[in-house]
């Protein structure tokens, strides 16, 4: 086995006191402790035999337990877990995996051999077209079956006033290609339904995000996935909560339909249904870069915990996590899996 130095190695140090690393991970030492850490770090500028780092730590009384300090908080990395520094897309997004104590190299692989399906490319579907197809996955496949009008412009970033009147689809389609060439990009114009999924080549490894404002493109989506076990991922917002969940994997847990959380059970009452009818088809959602951004950058948190295999990270497994757009308070909906869920357990 072989160490080094990683590229997230930062610290600072006041007469007393020494600090190492950032973020979650940073941590403090004394002068004498945080002096042995800097010569360690040092030593390890260039890749090491664990044997060869095992005799210089002997030799100049560093402990075993300061060497794990600085393996935890990612400033010393192992062989398996190295990152070249490169000038494509890869390095950066392999740094922020290992951040956050992931093992880059298989996180690029996972996505890399994966097609990603994006049902619903609006304000949502921009970003994490956008953060997705930096990992340049296998295929990309967008499906949406509306235009761009200039209301989108305040949120959708990759459109542009030039494209009012063309499909969404296509102008994403367009945008992530000129960022990435490599990648290979299906568009579909069509609204998100079962129907719509019908013209998608078979591909067992595929992940499917969902950011559809609709009840017919939750259930069409939840249908499709269950019935050729493709994972999926709800993402979207309540106004001023982002909200992303429950995070479908098949056999594994729960979907949006278990349990009756949607409240989608009928009433009789035809007065109350036609009247709230009227209101809900006159509500326009306050859909802005806040809510979007915010319900994309949590989705592709859970994204990256799903792809390294990390099941008890996702926040949105079995549940609906949301973040309020001001106050940073979150909420957690449970949503356990229901053997008896028509759609999960009954579709297949």
């Amino acid at each position: 086995m072989k160490v080094k130095k990683s590229f997230l190695a930062t610290g600072g140090f006041s007469n007393n006191l020494g600090i190492l690393g950032l973020g979650t991970k940073q941590f403090k030492l004394n002068k004498e402790e945080f002096i042995q850490a800097l010569n360690l770090i040092d030593f390890l500028s260039q890749e090491k035999e664990y044997t060869v780092l095992i005799n210089y730590m002997k030799k100049n009384g560093i402990s075993e337990n300061l060497f794990k300090k600085l393996i935890d908080s990612n400033i010393v990395v192992t062989q398996n877990k190295l990152i070249d520094k490169t000038e494509d897309m890869d390095f950066k997004n392999k740094l922020y995996s290992q951040a956050i104590s992931l093992d880059p190299n298989e996180i690029t692989k996972t996505l890399h051999d994966k097609t990603i399906i994006i049902a619903g490319c609006g304000g949502i579907g921009n970003f994490l077209g956008y953060a997705l197809s930096t990992y340049t996955p296998k295929n990309i496949i967008l499906i949406d079956g509306d235009k761009i009008e200039e209301s989108n412009l305040n949120r959708q970033f990759l459109f542009k006033y030039s494209d009012i009147g063309k499909y969404k689809v296509d102008v994403l389609k367009q945008e992530l290609l000129l960022r990435n060439p490599k990648l290979k990009i299906k568009s579909i114009p069509k609204y998100v339904s079962e129907e719509s999924f019908v013209e998608l080549n078979e591909d067992s490894n595929c992940l499917v995000i969902l950011s559809g404002d609709s009840i017919s493109a939750v259930k069409g989506t939840t249908k499709y996935c269950v019935k050729n076990k493709i994972p999926f991922l709800n993402v979207g917002y309540l106004n001023d909560i982002s909200v992303i969940g429950p995070f479908y994997i098949p056999t594994k847990s729960s979907c949006p339909f278990c349990n009756n959380t949607l409240s989608l059970e009928e009433h009789g009452d035809n007065k109350i249904l036609n009247i709230l009818e009227k209101i809900n088809n006159e509500y326009e959602a306050p859909s802005t870069f806040t809510n979007n951004s915010l319900a994309a950058s949590m989705a592709m948190s859970d994204i990256l915990q799903f792809a390294s295999g990390n099941l008890t990270n996702i926040k949105s497994i079995n549940s609906r996590f949301g973040v309020d757009n001001v106050t940073f308070k979150t909420y957690t909906i449970e949503v356990p899996k229901d053997n008896n869920c028509d759609f999960c357990e009954g579709i297949r």
